[in-house]
């Protein structure tokens, strides 16, 4: 029953946010993400410098396999050099996995910068992000990414 809790939660948050983001006029950018995780990456701005962003993987194999969420609320600063931004953030972070039949939460503190291609839609992040799992047990972490976005409007 908690698990489910859980998950109504965090699929909730995501529908009333994305709701607000969507209700706005506003940039959505689709891409990869590569390393941790490694799938789709998803970016909607709801004002000037603050973003959702999200990361969806998967992995099927023969010895294990498991599905991959997050979602973080980030907030972005210019910087000094043209076209780059830093940006930080808090977000929530769920791994299911058959070899334990469980659902691992988590809380993401992401941290990293964008770089803005210059005359197209296109940005490429990296990312490192502190991990602190609770659910069913507790583990610290960090987790790093770099990925690629095109903007779709």
């Amino acid at each position: 029953m908690k698990k489910i809790l859980l998950i109504l939660l965090f699929c909730g948050s995501l529908l009333s946010v994305s709701h607000s983001a969507l209700a706005q006029e506003t940039r959505i950018g689709v891409g990869a993400i590569l390393n941790d995780p490694t799938g789709l990456s998803a970016k909607a701005w709801i004002s000037e410098d603050l973003a959702i962003d999200g990361a969806l993987s998967f992995s099927l194999g023969e010895d294990i396999s498991q599905v991959y969420l997050h979602t973080n609320v980030l907030e972005h600063r210019d910087m000094v050099i043209d076209n780059f931004q830093l940006y930080y953030g808090l977000g929530l972070r769920l791994l299911w996995t058959d070899v334990s039949d469980d659902f691992v939460t988590g809380l993401r503190v992401p941290a990293g910068t964008v770089y803005s291609i210059e005359d197209s839609d296109l940005e490429a992040f990296f990312e490192l992000a502190p991990i602190i799992d609770f659910s069913p047990y507790f583990r610290f972490h960090f987790a790093g990414a770099l990925g690629m976005r095109l903007y779709l409007n």
